[in-house]
């Protein structure tokens, strides 16, 4: 079996972020026998020489880049990471044009034909990609064409392209965790990456501008509670690691699940701390009490706007009454929690925007992370709602702001919320 290493080209480092979706191909390739290895970008010099000496050392046959984002989300300061990835698989080349370039990752998958041309690698796999990795890999090494490998993208030598819809299954529960170990070089204690666990794939929510359904699936698929658990048991027994995200677009939906786990955390006594994403209308009270008790510290809630008239406009399934609750009830628990904003929906004015900061300084909400604008991704509501762009050019950062309502304005309208409530972040 040919030799595999595997690159994770995320480098924002604030904090940097555990690569889980490289962790899970890594764990299945050696399940099935392969020699793999990984790189977190995070952790080394973005240079053609830490890279080419890891290359060196380790002589792949096959090399897995993951792309976690298009860019950093920011209409203030926009910053493509196109190029970066670019440069890497440049560097990948130049060290042996013989080894197989293969893409993969949540970026990677809203756009999987412009970034094979973007970069020239070989291969690349939307979607899960743990089984579609090991089928290539089976099909390369026997010279075969791997037509039939789920969720692959390619151009043939005639300049067809071909590309297979990924499957989404619905057992989630694999006989190996995602790999903690396996790096080629150690983590710096000092930059704390965060680990995160994931509980579920696919959403059956509809917000209008979120490439989450797209890329997983609307069928929510669970992995078992027990699972879960073990898994989390592992990562302290194992790895000393007591601290992570669970890292669902929605960690409480179906709120019966996320009870369950919390259950199984409590029962077992598991000594971590951690934090999730929530959506308020699957909040109560019971479960804000479970949350305390399984080492729940801190919650997020992706509310959007304070306003029903943006809420509308998202399609969020809940108004400014549901809000309201959950603030009362992570009071009544003691359990900190902060809220996310999208500042300049299809709707918003400045009238919506100041009812939305005036409720949250009413709620005396401590921490607020807002966005100005919303990026534009393909097969979402938002892309159809601006007339269906080409996908080409959303490889790079495109926005929509309300037309009643531009960034100057909107960042002018925030200023004095900010100067105020010193926890509060806009960007």
């Amino acid at each position: 079996m040919g030799r595999v290493l595997l690159i994770s080209a995320n480098t924002e480092k604030r904090p940097p972020v555990f690569p889980l979706g490289l962790s899970y191909i890594h764990a299945s390739l050696v399940a099935s026998g392969y020699e793999a290895g990984m790189l977190d970008m995070t952790q080394l010099d973005y240079t053609r020489e830490a890279v080419t000496s890891y290359l060196d050392a380790y002589a792949p046959d096959y090399i897995g880049v993951s792309i976690r984002n298009l860019d950093n989300c920011c209409m203030q300061y926009p910053r493509s990471f196109v190029e970066q990835v670019c440069i890497l698989v440049d560097w990948v080349r130049q060290w042996s044009h013989a080894a197989i370039v293969i893409l993969g990752g949540a970026g990677f998958s809203l756009l999987p034909r412009q970034w094979l041309q973007e970069t020239g690698a070989d291969y690349g796999i939307v979607g899960d990609g743990c089984d579609s990795m090991v089928e290539l890999l089976s099909h390369l090494e026997k010279g075969e064409e791997p037509s039939t490998v789920s969720g692959l993208m390619f151009c043939t030598k005639n300049g067809e392209w071909k590309y297979l819809t990924p499957e989404a299954p619905e057992q989630l529960d694999h006989p190996y965790f995602p790999s903690r170990s396996g790096f080629l070089h150690s983590y710096d204690v000092e930059r704390k990456v965060r680990h995160n666990v994931l509980t579920k794939r696919g959403c059956a929510l509809s917000c209008t501008y979120c490439a989450y359904p797209s890329l997983e699936g609307r069928a929510v698929r669970l992995r078992s509670p027990q699972g879960i658990a073990d898994e989390i048991e592992q990562m302290v027994l194992q790895h000393d690691i007591g601290s992570f995200d669970f890292v669902d677009s929605v960690f409480n939906y179906p709120l019966e699940h996320a009870e369950d786990i919390c259950r199984e955390l409590i029962g077992r006594a598991v000594p971590v701390s951690w934090g999730c994403f929530l959506n308020p209308r699957f909040f109560t009270a019971d479960f804000a009490g479970l949350l305390k008790q399984a080492g729940c510290t801190e919650v997020e809630f992706g509310i959007d706007s304070g306003s029903d008239i943006c809420l509308r406009s998202f399609k969020k399934n809940f108004r400014q009454t549901e809000i309201r609750a959950v603030v009362q009830l992570c009071q009544e628990q003691d359990l900190s929690f902060s809220f996310c904003l999208l500042i300049g929906g299809p709707e918003e004015t400045s009238e919506t925007l100041r009812e939305t900061l005036d409720l949250m300084e009413e709620l005396k909400v401590q921490r607020i992370f807002g966005l100005f604008g919303i990026r534009i991704l393909p097969s979402t509501d938002m892309y159809r709602y601006v007339g269906s762009p080409e996908p080409d050019d959303l490889l790079h950062p495109k926005f929509f702001m309300s037309p009643q309502l531009n960034l100057e304005q909107a960042s002018s309208i925030c200023r004095p919320y900010r100067e105020r409530n010193p926890d509060w972040m806009f960007i």
